[in-house]
């Protein structure tokens, strides 16, 4: 059996980032509601990590506590921005009813 054409042709190296593997997993493991949150500590699943960069090190690998704080962040950002998006909103939807 073939994994050719399986998964997406890359061009080129791809580049190794403690920012960019900690926002894949974070995004595996929200993203997956089959996967909890201890999957990123789990030694299979940091195997697999390292099989793809091996020059990595233990440090450069996502913790479960690197991978909650990432999400409790984004989702923190998140709400941020939709409060500051309902609140301009808002302020329009008065400013179109007010009679002149």
């Amino acid at each position: 059996m073939s994994l050719k054409g399986l998964f997406p042709a890359v061009s080129g190296p791809q580049t190794f980032s403690q920012d960019d593997v900690l926002k894949f997993v974070a995004e595996f493991v929200v993203c997956n509601d089959q996967q909890s949150l201890a999957i990123a500590s789990k030694p299979t699943f940091q195997n697999c990590l390292a099989a793809m960069q091996p020059a990595s090190t233990k440090a450069d690998l996502p913790s479960t506590h690197d991978v909650s704080n990432y999400v409790h962040n984004k989702f923190v950002l998140f709400i941020k921005k939709l409060k500051d998006e309902l609140q301009v909103m808002s302020f329009n939807a008065v400013f179109i009813f007010l009679p002149f």
